[in-house]
């Protein structure tokens, strides 16, 4: 749960960066936060719904850990980011 000096973990940048087997493999380690923030308060999940990084979603979603509902330092969801950036497979997902 290092993070670098804008608050990123590996697990943010594996998110950020749809490094789906990473994310995957972090999320088998016992002491890995998922739901770590960076510096404008947006975590895992919140960049891959931003980017529409549907299957990472679905791994998360799948994840009781996951908090789906941390919002960003504006007070937007998840889910509002996706729906402002049109991302439907990602609603999608989310929603069912």
């Amino acid at each position: 749960n290092w993070q670098d000096d804008s608050n990123r973990t590996g697990f943010i940048c594996a998110c950020w960066k749809n490094h789906i087997d990473s994310v995957k493999y972090l999320l088998t380690v016992d002491k890995i936060n998922a739901n770590l923030v960076d510096s404008i308060v947006q975590s895992g999940f919140y960049h891959a719904c931003r980017y529409g990084y549907y299957e990472i979603v679905q791994i998360m979603l799948d994840d009781a850990r996951v908090d789906v509902m941390l919002s960003n330092h504006a007070n937007w969801s998840p889910l509002m980011k996706a729906t402002y950036d049109g991302e439907a497979e990602t609603i999608k997902r989310i929603l069912c």
